[in-house]
């Protein structure tokens, strides 16, 4: 399971190296966490597929973050909402995204009011941003919720990000019982968001 360790592989600077080590310690870790997230999500009624970030559109700079996604979609995740398990070198991150790439057919089915509905149940310890491709995110306080779904209908390349991390420096990475409840009652957290979208998003 994930440990503090982890992280180390962040502090070697090439791209070879630490893909390298991306490969060996991190993504045996994600392939063997999947099946268990999987379980988790099969209360939805929906068959879920683990998708191991790749990084394949890296060719001089090391990746700053990697993950594994978990799409209802065998062959892709981007497209659709999504949940994803990572790291950033500051923590280990449990997300439910509407990227760019699916924001078109979420924003076809779903009003703002009904994502404001929605993401107003998020639990006052998990986190909202409208940008995946970076680690700093809000508190998903009422004020800020209401702010990245306004800004997630009006910018064009925003993004709706949310839900929990757990920082380097937990003592959470030193019981792996923990650290996996913690995962699971995470995506179980975000379920109340995912299942209204995803059922709409069904329907186009």
């Amino acid at each position: 399971m994930f440990t503090k360790s982890d992280f180390e592989i962040f502090d070697d600077p090439t791209l070879a190296g630490r893909m390298h080590l991306i490969k060996t310690i991190i993504d045996p870790k994600f392939e063997a966490i999947a099946p268990t997230v999987i379980e988790q999500l099969a209360v939805t009624g929906q068959p879920f597929y683990a998708h191991v970030a790749k990084h394949l559109r890296r060719f001089k700079n090391p990746p700053v973050d990697t993950w594994v996604a978990f799409s209802e979609d065998k062959r892709r995740y981007k497209a659709l909402p999504h949940f994803e398990l990572g790291f950033w070198p500051d923590r280990l991150f449990i997300y439910v995204d509407i990227l760019d790439e699916s924001k078109a057919a979420v924003q076809a089915q779903v009003t703002p009011d009904q994502l404001l509905t929605w993401y107003q149940q998020l639990p006052a310890d998990y986190v909202i941003s409208n940008n995946h491709g970076v680690a700093t995110t809000n508190m998903a306080t009422p004020e800020n919720i209401v702010a990245a779904i306004h800004k997630f209908g009006q910018t064009k390349h925003s993004e709706l990000v949310a839900g929990r991390s757990v920082p380097v420096d937990s003592p959470l990475f030193d019981d792996e019982a923990a650290l996996t409840a913690f995962i699971l009652a995470t995506v179980n957290g975000l379920l109340p968001i995912y299942t209204p979208i995803m059922a709409a998003t069904r329907e186009k």
